[in-house]
């Protein structure tokens, strides 16, 4: 993914440009315009320097293991899973995604059910240690880092003007 697009600096494979040299799947040509990322003041919001540093810098000695399981980062950090019946199909062809019914979002009650394990949204109640130990813990975490892990919560932690307060939890068990 080598080749930018001229208008919204999209990455692009070289056989997806078209003719004319203008992509269309990202940004139709220039016609789509998408506000860069601000804060409640205007102030542009840039990629922290950890996450910039983990993306770009094939020296940082966490740059292979992030990219090699970026999905699972992502996941570890959601307050809701997707819910739907996935319809598998056998044979050849390309890769088809379908689903049968409805799609819903799955998440969890704010406090954990019957001594099952934290997850979702009960995470963020937890303290910081805590939480991030649960996470690195879970067999589908288990290629994840638990370094990457600890600043990525820490960085929610520093922006997230409710996760910054004593938490929910906290504040439900002195109650």
């Amino acid at each position: 993914m080598n080749i930018i697009c001229q208008f919204c600096k999209s990455k692009n494979f070289a056989a997806e440009r078209p003719s004319d040299g203008k992509f269309t799947s990202c940004c139709r040509k220039g016609k789509i315009k998408l506000e860069k990322p601000s804060d409640a003041l205007g102030n542009d919001l840039l990629y922290p320097n950890f996450l910039l540093d983990l993306l770009t810098n094939p020296n940082n000695p966490d740059y292979k293991n992030f990219h090699n399981n970026i999905r699972s980062y992502n996941s570890v950090v959601s307050f809701v899973s997707m819910g739907a019946k996935v319809v598998y199909f056998s044979g050849g062809g390309p890769y088809v995604f379908k689903v049968h019914g409805q799609i819903c979002h799955r998440t969890s009650h704010i406090q954990s059910v019957n001594g099952q394990a934290p997850q979702y949204a009960q995470l963020y109640v937890n303290n910081i240690t805590q939480a991030t130990e649960i996470r690195v813990n879970h067999p589908a975490n288990e290629q994840c880092n638990i370094r990457i892990l600890d600043q990525i919560y820490r960085f929610f932690r520093q922006r997230n003007r409710c996760l910054t307060h004593t938490t929910c939890f906290e504040r439900l068990n002195r109650e």
